[in-house]
């Protein structure tokens, strides 16, 4: 599984935001925790979550969107964030 950073990004705010506060965000929600200006934007990295069976939702449902595979999201996100912690390294 291939995910981009921003996708990615995306379902970690959906678990970090469930967790915090017991229901699913919105699209907008989530496009302000990231910083996207465009709904159709947030809009496609879900289509490429769904895809990839990282995340579901019940069209014409609010608040229905919900990360399916919370460990692999949590683990790849951990792993790009060190990543990016040793970009920062002077060698």
């Amino acid at each position: 599984m291939s995910l981009s950073q921003k996708s990615l990004e995306i379902a970690c705010s959906i678990l970090n935001y469930t967790a915090k506060r017991g229901m699913y965000p919105t699209v907008d929600e989530i496009r302000n925790f990231v910083g996207l200006r465009e709904r159709a934007t947030v809009y496609a990295h879900l289509n490429e979550l769904q895809e990839e069976g990282v995340v579901d939702w019940e069209n014409g449902e609010s608040r229905t969107l919900k990360v399916l595979q919370t460990d692999y999201v949590a683990g790849e996100y951990d792993r790009l964030l060190k990543e990016k912690k040793n970009d920062y390294i002077y060698r």
